[in-house]
């Protein structure tokens, strides 16, 4: 007997046009696109709850001088020092944050990524962060290879509608 069950929501993230190439590489996070009150399954369980996510952009140019994107995995907004988030975090500062420390600052920051390839149940390869360093430390110092943002083109997240105003009082 075949029962339907509601769909439970999902994001692909950005739009990556490319597979990236592995190796290790300096990045610049391009993006950061969190998502509030998305449905998700909850851990083993059949239950659904209601989570706020993150997931970041970063851009590097590979050994063959082209431009590559790679995303991170979706990771649940937590300042839990067991979260995803919280870990990827310290890597990639090289400390743990600070409680109240807002993230999206780390937007057009460099880093040094791992980048792997992973083969999904189905045959599909993904380009996956395997891990994530400074871009400076007290054994090297790469910030200087950095690329800025706007060498990869338009962001490719998607902005909340703005409501133009029709108050003519306002000056500008």
């Amino acid at each position: 007997m075949a029962i339907l069950q509601s769909q439970v929501e999902t994001s692909n993230g950005f739009d990556i046009e490319s597979l990236a190439p592995s190796g290790d590489y300096i990045a610049t996070c391009l993006d950061i696109a969190d998502e509030f009150g998305v449905t998700r399954r909850k851990y083993q369980s059949e239950e659904t709850e209601e989570q706020d996510v993150t997931r970041m952009l970063f851009g590097f140019k590979g050994k063959d001088g082209n431009l590559h994107k790679i995303q991170t995995w979706e990771m649940k907004i937590s300042g839990s020092p067991k979260s995803k988030l919280f870990g990827f975090l310290s890597d990639w500062i090289g400390e743990s944050p600070k409680m109240g420390w807002d993230y999206c600052e780390m937007k057009g920051q460099g880093a040094v990524i791992k980048v792997e390839h992973k083969t999904s149940q189905l045959g599909k390869t993904y380009a996956v962060i395997a891990g994530i360093s400074p871009v400076k430390t007290s054994l090297a110092d790469y910030s200087d290879r950095v690329i800025p943002v706007d060498q990869f083109g338009a962001s490719t997240s998607v902005q909340a509608p703005v409501t133009p105003s029709t108050d003519d009082s306002i000056p500008f």
